[in-house]
């Protein structure tokens, strides 16, 4: 990685949120998600739509922490970015949140918002699967082999 990759991750550390408005951002994000799996926090990051766009996306995913979004969260989520028609543009589950039509200039002010959200403890659970909610396992048949 070059200086100004290092540098933009070193500042996606302190703020909680990647910045990734450059070519070939694969491999930042990549580094990001590394990082925030470790961490077991929720992986925050803006990119522009296309090269020349004046928009950009801005993307949650909660599969680097051990967390989901409740109903509480989600409503959450949709609410931080609900100008008029934004609910178009805005995706949202349990798992992951994509806003993908925000301008720019308000594109870092959403990212912090969303992580802001994200990391609250009324609006994630543990993502496990409940034992209450699983159908009844039925016996199988035991079955008898015979000797040699």
């Amino acid at each position: 990685m070059n200086g100004r990759e290092r540098t933009r991750l070193r500042k996606a550390r302190e703020s909680g949120y990647l910045d990734a408005r450059c070519r070939d951002n694969g491999a930042l994000v990549h580094a990001y998600g590394l990082w925030c799996w470790r961490l077991k926090i929720p992986m925050v990051w803006l990119e522009r739509r296309t090269l020349y766009s004046r928009y950009g996306r801005v993307q949650l995913e909660m599969f680097t922490s051990s967390n989901r979004l409740t109903t509480t969260g989600q409503d959450g989520m949709k609410a931080v970015c609900a100008p008029g028609n934004a609910a178009a543009w805005t995706r949202v589950s349990p798992h992951e949140a994509c806003w993908d039509h925000v301008a720019l200039p308000n594109a870092t002010e959403l990212a912090h918002a969303v992580f802001r959200v994200a990391i609250r403890p009324e609006n994630c659970e543990r993502n496990e699967i409940r034992v209450e909610s699983m159908p009844g396992r039925k016996m199988g048949r035991v079955l008898r082999m015979a000797s040699a």
